[in-house]
C-alpha cells in the first residue's frame, strides 16, 4: 500500500498480481482526525484493512540538504550527519527525522562523496503515521518524492540505459537522472502543474526555461558520468496539456519524451476536474513500489 496526502489524498493498492492494482484519490478534509476517517474509508472499500503501508511526502514537506559525506562506518551515518545539518535548518535538529542516501560521484572528481539529507519535522511524520495506523492500515516506512518517482521510472524505464525524468507536483518539480535502480543526480523546480498551459510555442515562462534546464542537465550527465548518454525522457504526471508540452520540449532539446505511467487504474473525485490528484496518486504508487525494493542507497536516521 501507498499513501500521499498533499492537496489529495491518495490511497495506492499493488497486490502481487499486478492486475488489480489500484490507485483512488479524493480531496482530504482540513482536520487530521477527519483525514483518517476519509482514508479509513477508502480503505475498507477496497478491503485492504490491516496492510502495511509506505507514507510518500509530497516536495514541500521536507527539505534537501547535501553534505560532503562523513568517514564513518554505515551505522554511525545518520547520527553523524544530523549533527552535520544542525545549522542549516530553520528548527531545531532533535526535532527533525532524517533521511540520508547517496549518490553516484562524477567520475572524474577525487574529491570527498557527497551525501543528500533529507530533513522533515518529525511532528509532521508522526501525525501522518497516525492517520495512517487510525485508517486501519500499517505504516512500514516514510520516502520521499525524488525516491518515490525513482522507483517510478524503473518500472517504465529499460534497466541497461540512463534515463531522466521530470515530474511535476502542483507547484514543485523534479528533474531526475536515473540508471540501474540508483538516482545519479536530482534538482528541485519551484514550479509545478499549475504553471503548465496549452501553447503552441514554447515562449513565456516554464514554457521557455524548463527546456534549457533540460538539456543543460542532459548536458552536464553526459559529460560527467560515465554510465551512456541519455535518450530518453519521462515525464509525469500523463495530464495531457504537460505531456503535450514535454514533447513539444524534446524536439527542441532532442530526445524522444514518453508519458511516466500510472499503469494501473485511477479512481477520483468525479466532481473535480479531470487529472486531479494525479501528483498525489503517482507518489502513493511511488511509495508501495518502494515496500517491494532493497533500496541500498537510502535509510532513515532515527
Amino acid at each position: 500500500m501507498g499513501v500521499c496526502l498533499h492537496r489529495a489524498l491518495a490511497l495506492a493498492v499493488l497486490p502481487s498480481a499486478r492486475t488489480d492494482a489500484r490507485v483512488t484519490c479524493a480531496a482530504p478534509p482540513t482536520e487530521s482526525a477527519a483525514q483518517a476517517k476519509a482514508l479509513g474509508r477508502m480503505v475498507t472499500d477496497l478491503g485492504v484493512r490491516g496492510a502495511e503501508a509506505a507514507i510518500t511526502l509530497p516536495p514541500n514537506r521536507y527539505t534537501m540538504l547535501q553534505i560532503e559525506r562523513p568517514d564513518v562506518d554505515d551505522d554511525e551515518l545518520g547520527e553523524a550527519a544530523r549533527w552535520r545539518v544542525a545549522s542549516m535548518l530553520d528548527y531545531p535538529v532533535e526535532e527533525a527525522k532524517l533521511q540520508v542516501f547517496d549518490m553516484p560521484q562524477p567520475s572524474e572528481r577525487q574529491r570527498q562523496p557527497m551525501l543528500n539529507v533529507v530533513a522533515t519535522p518529525m511532528r509532521a511524520v508522526r501525525e501522518l503515521a497516525d492517520i495512517t495506523r487510525k485508517a486501519g492500515l500499517r505504516p512500514r516506512k516514510v520516502t520521499i518524492a525524488e525516491l518515490a518517482v525513482r522507483d517510478l521510472v524503473a518500472e517504465n524505464a529499460e534497466d541497461s540505459v540512463p534515463t531522466m525524468s521530470v515530474f511535476l507536483a502542483d507547484r514543485l518539480g523534479l528533474i531526475q537522472a536515473t540508471h540501474k535502480g540508483r538516482i545519479f543526480l536530482t534538482r528541485r523546480l519551484d514550479y509545478g502543474l499549475t504553471s503548465v498551459k496549452p501553447v503552441d510555442t514554447l515562449s513565456t515562462g516554464i514554457h521557455n526555461t524548463l527546456p534549457l534546464e533540460l538539456r543543460r542537465t542532459i548536458d552536464y550527465f553526459d559529460s560527467h558520468y560515465s554510465a551512456g548518454s541519455i535518450r530518453r525522457l519521462l515525464a509525469g504526471p500523463a495530464e495531457n496539456a504537460f505531456v503535450e508540452f514535454m514533447r513539444q520540449a524534446g524536439d527542441v532539446i532532442g530526445v524522444d519524451v514518453t508519458p511516466l505511467s500510472l499503469g494501473v487504474d485511477m479512481e477520483s473525485d468525479s466532481s473535480k476536474p479531470p487529472g486531479y490528484g494525479m501528483p498525489e496518486a503517482y507518489l502513493a504508487l511511488g511509495g508501495a513500489l518502494s515496500l517491494e525494493r532493497a533500496s541500498e542507497d537510502s535509510k532513515v536516521a532515527v
